[in-house]
């Protein structure tokens, strides 16, 4: 299957209310048709279905991680149902729509979901960062297609269909996005590239360390694949925030990270995209959990507190 097979030919949405154990809240469930992908679409509703001109939509990445382990691609869940749960037992008001998207992936993890999934969170437009060489023209020719930019499917699909559901207008007064590791990267990438539309960020153990081409390669054929982190990829992406950081004026970013495993890759690039945002007086809260891995569990532990601060509870 070719790439550009991954551009929306159309857009078709039913809906199923779910039967999901979960400790707080409801869900519905809702398909988009990819061409032949259907992507799901999980709306959460923490306390209840009331809407009003104060209620916030928070987009969230790699959806099917938030509620059961069943649907989850590596058998973990980060269980915010739990997380609001407490949040409302510790006397928060929460006012606000979760809407859960899926990952690119479509098999669990099994055979090229990793690479498809790599990609689509991937900021295209640090590519221009790297120098001339295999990863500007691999990443030129695998990353650069319209069915993979996953923050224009994003308010040109999914944006209007929230808008038409709800009766809301969406912009940057009532809309943020969440995501952990890749999917952290994507959310930066996202409110970078539309801050019209997204008032705030959640960054979780942010994947700053990119792939280095051979440990890439190796992504469809291991379930943990090794992962080193790639200098030239960090560069890139940094290089690609300062030119675009005037857009994050006004708006609030939440960091973290772990210190275990993977996540202890992302200490140094962190502070360097720390010192960043401090020289651009960007509101933002930056916090290192020791003994935290790069694992679900430990994304849903941190997910409360970082709603706390994006809504400024």
């Amino acid at each position: 299957m070719k790439i550009n097979s991954f551009k929306i030919i159309f857009l078709l949405f039913f809906f199923i209310n779910t039967a999901a154990e979960i400790s707080t809240g409801f869900i519905e469930r809702t398909y988009i048709f990819n061409g032949d992908h259907k992507r799901t679409i999980q709306i959460y509703y923490p306390t209840d279905k009331i809407i009003n001109t104060d209620t916030k939509f928070i987009i969230v990445n790699d959806g099917e991680e938030l509620f059961s382990e069943e649907d989850s691609w590596h058998g973990g869940a980060w269980n915010i149902d739990d997380s609001f749960l407490k949040l409302k037992k510790d006397g928060f008001n929460i006012n606000l729509v979760i809407i859960a998207i899926n990952s690119a992936k479509r098999n669990k993890g099994k055979i090229i979901d990793e690479t498809r999934r790599y990609l689509e969170y991937f900021p295209q437009e640090s590519i221009s960062n790297f120098d001339e060489g295999f990863r500007k023209k691999a990443y030129s020719r695998l990353a650069l297609n319209e069915g993979l930019n996953y923050p224009k499917f994003l308010v040109s699909k999914v944006v209007p269909f929230i808008e038409e559901k709800f009766n809301v207008k969406l912009d940057n007064s009532n809309m943020g996005i969440v995501g952990a590791s890749m999917g952290g990267l994507s959310a930066i990438n996202t409110i970078l590239e539309y801050p019209e539309y997204f008032g705030f960020a959640g960054c979780l153990s942010t994947h700053w360390v990119g792939i280095k081409p051979l440990e890439y390669v190796s992504l469809p054929f291991s379930e943990y694949p090794f992962i080193s982190g790639d200098p030239e990829t960090t560069k890139a992406i940094k290089e690609y925030i300062e030119k675009k950081i005037i857009n994050l004026n006004n708006r609030r970013i939440y960091f973290d990270h772990g210190t275990v495993g993977l996540d202890s890759l992302y200490g140094l690039p962190q502070e360097e995209i720390n010192e960043l945002f401090k020289k651009n007086n960007i509101d933002f809260q930056s916090n290192v959990f020791e003994g935290h891995d790069h694992e679900t569990n430990f994304f849903g532990e941190r997910f409360g507190p970082m709603i706390v601060y994006l809504l400024n509870l």
